[in-house]
């Protein structure tokens, strides 16, 4: 009798957990943004008192990002962590070494044999390191030509929309006066650009002719956009168009006007080229418009979706430097010097800052070329070793708590994905 009441008194708890599983799945990854950047991109937008909108997600928790061959990790490597669920070494694009004759499935091919849809958007080239280990297999990240001739490969077969910079692997060489390809890419890249005009791809390479595109169109057929020769421009340089906001939401129309599931990976990089530059203003710009990004995904998917966010690693070793620092302080008196010491109030371990005598050192705090102070000299500024953040909200976000690893990420993805 006693167990019988216990069991009645349990059934209102358990129907409080029990969800329904995702409607969609979204992993966002802001690359090469520290949590220190994220504290910087807060105080910018909204002073010290302030809250940014990712800070509304309800679960957190620390991810270890080491590498199969380094404690510090690049991006590929972190990638296909997060889109294999394997160590990886560095340097090595969806699979575990340069010379692997195999590869662990990418979470899109998981999305697609469960009847999803699926899409990468970037604001770096598709052939980048964060997106390529989502799409492809291949031993070394710089073989943009060959990562861009596997990509056609998987339009369809792993991935139905993706969007991002990246034109000069795609398109004619004519089209790319300025480019200088390596070994044989020129020949490669002619090929490229032949077999996608004979694929059964709906090809962009104008934003405004995507955004035109009809969301209801009855053609399924995979999406390729390609809007900038290489990486997008700085959104602190000046408007660019389109934003990766303007991707994201004219993607999430498509993908949900085909009434199915589905699996959508975006990555903010620019933070990641900004903090190489010691260019803070460029990095926590770019970390805010990641943040616009999460906001709306958040509004707009509603409580039925799965979304994740994190990093992919840490960059340059970025540091608020204080105190004292007036509490009221936000915008660009952020990017100046501390009012007694003096010094800089954001500075870097490692980068080009390194040359206090640089032009772009003895630039205005708010420009966004400006230079800060580095204390080791490199030409770019190294990736740093730290623990990240990832952030997560709907249905299986429950398993974003403590310590993880960035492989744990694939694998919580990996158990929500189903049948629909």
């Amino acid at each position: 009798m006693i167990l019988r009441t216990i069991l009645i008194a349990l059934v209102p708890i358990a129907s409080v957990f029990a969800t329904e599983p995702p409607t969609a799945i979204v992993l966002g990854i802001a690359d090469g943004a520290s949590q220190e950047l994220l504290t910087a991109a807060r105080l910018y937008k909204e002073g010290a008192t302030g809250r940014l909108s990712l800070e509304a997600f309800p679960r957190t928790a620390i991810v270890r990002t080491f590498s199969a061959s380094d404690f510090v990790t690049d991006s590929a490597a972190s990638a296909t962590a997060l889109g294999r669920g394997i160590k990886a070494d560095n340097r090595v694009v969806g699979q575990a070494t340069a010379t692997s004759e195999s590869a662990p499935p990418s979470l899109l091919d998981l999305a697609k044999r469960a009847g999803w849809s699926t899409a990468v958007i970037t604001d770096d080239s598709v052939t980048g390191g964060t997106p390529a280990p989502f799409l492809v297999e291949i031993g070394e990240r710089e073989r943009y030509a060959q990562i861009a001739a596997k990509i056609l490969d998987q339009l369809g077969p792993r991935a139905d929309i993706i969007l991002g910079g990246g034109a000069q692997w795609f398109s004619d060489l004519s089209a790319n006066p300025g480019v200088k390809y390596k070994n044989d890419d020129t020949e490669l890249v002619s090929k490229t650009a032949e077999r996608l005009k004979s694929l059964p791809v709906d090809f962009y390479d104008s934003w405004s002719a995507f955004q035109d595109r009809p969301t209801d169109s009855p053609a399924e057929r995979p999406i390729l956009g390609i809007f900038y020769p290489d990486l997008f421009p700085y959104f602190a340089d000046g408007q660019r168009n389109p934003r990766l906001l303007d991707m994201v939401k004219k993607t999430v129309e498509i993908l949900k006007a085909r009434k199915k599931p589905f699996l959508l990976v975006f990555e903010a990089a620019l933070p990641d080229k900004a903090a190489h530059l010691n260019n803070a203003k460029r990095a926590i710009i770019e970390v805010l418009e990641f943040d616009e990004t999460l906001a709306w995904l958040r509004e707009n998917l509603g409580p039925n979706a799965l979304i994740l966010a994190t990093a992919d690693h840490n960059n340059g070793g970025f540091t608020i430097n204080g105190p004292p620092l007036p509490i009221r302080w936000k915008g660009d008196q952020i990017l100046g010097t501390n009012p007694v010491t003096n010094q800089s109030i954001l500075t870097w371990a490692s980068g080009p800052g390194f040359d206090r005598n640089s032009p772009a050192a003895s630039l205005p705090a708010s420009d966004p070329l400006r230079t800060e102070p580095a204390l080791l000299d490199a030409k770019s500024s190294y990736h740093s070793g730290g623990d990240v953040w990832l952030l997560g909200s709907g249905p299986g976000s429950e398993r974003v708590q403590g310590f993880l690893d960035n492989t744990d990420v694939y694998r919580l993805i990996a158990d929500n994905i189903s049948p629909p």
